[in-house]
C-alpha cells in the first residue's frame, strides 16, 4: 500500500471485518483517513485463534504492524477488546491506541463497574488492568459471544433485545454500580439501546477509542 503524500491513514486492526470496518468508518467520520485490517473472517475464527494459538495470532499482529510502518503508517488503533487482551502491544512497531488505553484512563476514577465483553479474553483484559490500575475497583464482568454474533448478523437492535443485556443492566442498577462499560467494540452498535435501557452512566470503549485516536493523530496529549 503506497500513500500519495496526503494525511497518513490510521491502521484499524480488529478481530473481524465487522469491527475493523466499523472502527475505520468512525475514524473517517471524525475526519481522519483510515484503513481496516481484520485478523479473521468471523467471530468464531477469531475466538479459535485467541484460544488455540494466541502466540501465532500475536506474531501475525506484530508482522502486520511492521508492514504498515514500512508503508508509511504512523499510528494504529486496535479496535477489538479481546484481541487487545491477547497481544502485547505496549512495545510495538507503531504506537497503538487500544481498549487497554481506555481502561487505564477510566478504571482509576471509578469505584465499580459492570463490564460487558464479547468473550472471556476481553473480560480477562479488563480484570488484569483493574489489578494494575485500581485494585480497589469492583468489577462485575459478563461476556456475551452470542450478542457479538447477533450484531454481525445485521440487526443490532434485535440482537440487543434477544440478549441477556437488558436484564443484566437492571442488575447493575440494583447493585448500585458506578457505570456500565461496553468492553467490546461490537457493542458500539447497540449503544443507543443500552443508554435507553439503563439509568447508569454508560462508557462505550469503542467511542472513546476513536476520540483518543483522533487526539493522538493530531499530536495531542491524551493522558
Amino acid at each position: 500500500m503506497a500513500f500519495d503524500g496526503g494525511p497518513l491513514p490510521v491502521a484499524v486492526i480488529a478481530g473481524t471485518p465487522y469491527d475493523s470496518g466499523l472502527g475505520a468508518e468512525l475514524l473517517r467520520a471524525a475526519g481522519l483517513a483510515a484503513f481496516s485490517c481484520a485478523m479473521a473472517d468471523s467471530p468464531d475464527e477469531q475466538d479459535a485463534l485467541q484460544y488455540k494459538d494466541p502466540g501465532a495470532l500475536a506474531a501475525t499482529f506484530h508482522e502486520r504492524l511492521g508492514e504498515f510502518r514500512a508503508q508509511g503508517t504512523a499510528l494504529a488503533m486496535l479496535f477489538c477488546n479481546s484481541l487487545a487482551a491477547v497481544v502485547d502491544h505496549d512495545d510495538a512497531a507503531l504506537p497503538v491506541v487500544s481498549p487497554v488505553t481506555v481502561y487505564r484512563e477510566l478504571l482509576p476514577v471509578l469505584g465499580s463497574s459492570l463490564a460487558v465483553t464479547g468473550n472471556a479474553n476481553a473480560a480477562l483484559g479488563v480484570e488484569r488492568t483493574v489489578r494494575l490500575a485500581n485494585p480497589g475497583h469492583r468489577v462485575l464482568g459478563v461476556s456475551d459471544p452470542a450478542l457479538v454474533r447477533g450484531i454481525e448478523a445485521g440487526d443490532p437492535e434485535a440482537a440487543f433485545h434477544a440478549s441477556h443485556l437488558p436484564t443484566t443492566l437492571r442488575l447493575a442498577e440494583r447493585l448500585g454500580l458506578d457505570a456500565v462499560v461496553l468492553a467490546c467494540t461490537h457493542f458500539t452498535s447497540v449503544l443507543p439501546f443500552v443508554t435507553a435501557a439503563c439509568d447508569l452512566p454508560v462508557i462505550d470503549v469503542g467511542t472513546r477509542l476513536v476520540e483518543l485516536t483522533r487526539r493522538a493523530a493530531e499530536g495531542e496529549n491524551h493522558d
